[in-house]
């Protein structure tokens, strides 16, 4: 087994790193004179790690979703709002479409009645008792002969 000195193993991966330095802590601190408090930059292998991945899932929306996609997730909220705004102003012009439809057929209503009223008097049997003595013709309580019918 080739030895290595106590510098190379601190650094050769993440969990040899941790036991030697907590092993060989005053044998380095005393040969080198440099100790580790923690707050130095981290490497690329723990910058690759899988811990590193999981903390990426766990971002909010915003960090997972890409460019293109968020654009068209806007396009496609514009376009939404935008049919939404159309079916908006699209009911209000036949609402009131609607409501002018009932003034004329309410004001039809009401001229249908007055002209069914006024024929109704014209033609009426009061109307019609004027006209017939008008004419000359004379009231009376006799009626006609009865009519009797043959049978065959």
């Amino acid at each position: 087994m080739k030895k290595t000195s106590n510098r190379k193993r601190m650094y050769s991966g993440r969990r040899r790193a941790r036991h030697n330095r907590r092993a060989n802590r005053s044998r380095t601190a005393s040969t080198t004179q440099w100790q580790r408090h923690g707050t130095a930059l981290p490497g690329w292998k723990e910058l690759s790690n899988e811990e590193a991945r999981r903390d990426k899932r766990s971002d909010g929306f915003l960090e997972r979703v890409s460019t293109v996609r968020m654009v068209l997730i806007i396009l496609a909220l514009g376009a939404a709002a935008t049919l939404y705004v159309g079916h908006v102003h699209a009911t209000q012009d036949l609402l009131a479409r609607v409501q002018e439809a009932r003034e004329v057929n309410r004001s039809l209503h009401l001229k249908h009645n007055r002209l069914k009223g006024a024929f109704d008097r014209a033609t009426g049997p009061a109307a019609i008792h004027e006209r017939a003595q008008a004419l000359g013709l004379e009231e009376s309580l006799a009626y006609g002969p009865t009519i009797e019918l043959e049978a065959e």
